[in-house]
């Protein structure tokens, strides 16, 4: 593991490298899907798992730029969904344990929590949730450096908007005018492999959005 993690970075110093390599030491062991139920102990959890805390800032990193982007070209704001976030979560999970990039879970394989996003979004609100899904955009990639967490949450934020704003489809999915909401997460996994997961939603579920943050159009 450690000499393969070195072909995915670019290292500076031997204290760089030393960061990083906590990153990775500290992945953590609950690479698994999870309910809505537990939406609480895994916020908790990214306050004090440094790998976590890394994955969620790269996230709302994220959410900033997509909002910043959508007024930009007079769009609406859209609302962090935490239902969204942890469908998302879970999907980039599966991905990450089977090795693939795919909108399309396989029954029977490790990590499975739905078919497709919308079984995967039953599946984390156990059939309580009320949004319905409007678009999905996956990636991976190795931008996992920085001298800090907030550093290389940012990077990975930004590596990230650029990839799916520079894909004409993906870039669609961003813009798309009928999302009320959406939930971004990121997956680093023990190689240094970044995968993300964007799942927007055309409505709004009060018990997972709790304030829409009311922003107007540029």
């Amino acid at each position: 593991m450690k000499i393969n993690y070195l072909k995915y970075l670019h290292m500076k110093t031997l204290s760089f490298l030393f960061g990083v390599l906590l990153v990775v030491l500290n992945n953590n062991a609950q690479a698994q899907i999870c309910r809505a139920s537990t939406i609480s102990k895994l916020l908790e959890a990214a306050e004090k798992d440094k790998m976590q805390k890394i994955e969620r800032l790269a996230a709302k990193k994220f959410h900033k730029l997509l909002n910043e982007y959508r007024l930009k070209n007079k769009l609406e704001a859209l609302a962090w969904d935490e239902a969204a976030w942890l469908t998302a979560r879970n999907h980039n999970y599966w991905m990450s344990t089977n090795g693939t990039l795919s909108h399309d879970e396989k029954k029977g394989t490790r990590c499975f929590s739905g078919a497709d996003p919308g079984d995967r979004y039953k599946y984390s609100t156990s059939g309580k949730g009320s949004a319905h899904w409007s678009a999905e955009n996956i990636l991976y990639h190795y931008e996992v450096e920085g001298k800090n967490d907030m550093d290389i949450a940012t990077k990975i934020a930004t590596y990230s908007f650029k990839i799916w704003k520079n894909s004409p489809g993906h870039n669609q999915n961003m813009l798309g005018d009928n999302h009320k909401a959406h939930g971004l997460a990121f997956c680093i996994n023990k190689e240094g492999k970044v995968y993300g997961t964007d799942l927007f939603v055309s409505s709004i579920d009060e018990q997972f959005v709790s304030a829409k943050k009311k922003t107007k159009k540029a």
